[in-house]
């Protein structure tokens, strides 16, 4: 299914530049002019964050091999942002991360991590499951029919067939249609050795084709939200932006941390030292090699988009989809500093509305 949805402005035009350190430059103006129609077109309804599950990740790939520690895993906690806004006069309802960690195991990486350490280990000792999804939802008064959309920064780990139908399973989510990059979708119908390692066979096996949605870049879903595409950790690698009348929020997996973005203010041993010797002002995540200048370019966009955070300016108000935690297990890595997730006015049920009306 193509997208009903309008593009952001500004941002393809610098896309298009084929030179990558134009580009960069480039899409670094544009970021700006696009926030700034971006926020003039109103705040988001609202929007939660709901903590799913803590999971172990390899150090040397957390910070691109900066981060100086004895310890072989940081510890990061997987998210998911529930986000309504308003889109032709209706509310809408889009999970953002939803993931069904569960099934998530079967990607070969962490499958070996657990043939490796054994399931005591695995569950008791360097995982923390905090909430499904569903029970996240059930907290938040929403049923499965309240969702419109469902959307991941990139499909490493993801099994949708339990949300969306599939190999003969029923949809969890009876009318949700998955909002994908047309780039990473075509990806994971057709992996490259180096990436197989990060997906779930068959996670998205019998999918109904009209469940799908292919986005094409930068896509503004309604009055508050819009899917930044920021391709690099994958081919089709795809950020959350959310206005509220205060402050935008990005959330993503380029990045660990908040000071992914500002390494410079990282005091997490080695990070900053790393920085100033590379010379790079964004710190990537860098479990792929797809392609790092590319990953590094999206940084900066989201960096120029979220700009700095309300609560401690010296930070980008960037939110990563699976975050930094601290641990006993992984001493010398805890985050310099965790910003206030993002979350803003009242969630509500919308398919009893759409009932009435």
């Amino acid at each position: 299914m193509n997208t009903p949805f309008r593009p952001l402005p500004f941002l393809n035009e610098a896309r298009a530049e084929l030179v990558s350190g134009v580009r960069l430059q480039k899409l670094r103006r544009a970021a700006q002019e696009a926030r700034d129609a971006f926020t003039a077109g109103g705040p988001v309804a609202a929007v939660a964050t709901c903590d799913l599950v803590t999971f172990p990740y390899p150090s040397l790939f957390a910070f691109s091999g900066g981060a100086l520690s004895p310890a072989p895993y940081v510890m990061m906690t997987n998210r998911m942002q529930v986000v309504q806004y308003m889109e032709d006069g209706a509310t809408r309802t889009l999970l953002f991360n939803p993931s069904d960690y569960e099934r998530g195991q079967e990607a070969p990486f962490f499958k070996s991590l657990r043939e490796k350490y054994g399931d005591f280990v695995s569950d008791k000792v360097m995982t923390r499951r905090h909430g499904t999804v569903q029970s996240h939802l059930t907290a938040l008064g929403l049923k499965p029919e309240d969702v419109d959309y469902i959307a991941f920064d990139h499909l490493h780990v993801q099994d949708v067939r339990r949300w969306l139908g599939g190999d003969g399973e029923p949809a969890y989510f009876p009318r949700a249609k998955l909002l994908v990059q047309r780039a990473e979708w075509e990806s994971v119908k057709n992996l490259h050795p180096f990436e197989k390692v990060w997906y779930v066979p068959g996670g998205t096996d019998g999918v109904p084709e009209e469940r799908v949605v292919l986005l094409d870049g930068d896509t503004w879903l309604g009055r508050g939200a819009a899917i930044l595409s920021t391709p690099g950790h994958t081919m089709g690698n795809m950020s959350l932006a959310v206005a509220t009348d205060k402050e935008v929020f990005v959330v993503s997996e380029n990045g660990v941390a908040s000071e992914s973005y500002t390494p410079l203010q990282s005091r997490i041993p080695g990070v900053r030292a790393f920085a100033e010797q590379m010379g790079w002002e964004v710190v990537l995540n860098g479990n792929t090699r797809e392609s790092s200048l590319e990953q590094y370019t999206s940084m900066v966009v989201e960096k120029v988009f979220a700009g700095p955070s309300r609560v401690e300016g010296a930070f980008v108000n960037f939110h990563p989809s699976s975050l930094l935690t601290g641990s006993l297990v992984a001493p010398g890595l805890s985050p310099t500093i965790t910003l206030p997730a993002p979350n803003h006015g009242d969630i509500r049920p919308t398919a009893a509305a759409r009932r009435a009306a």
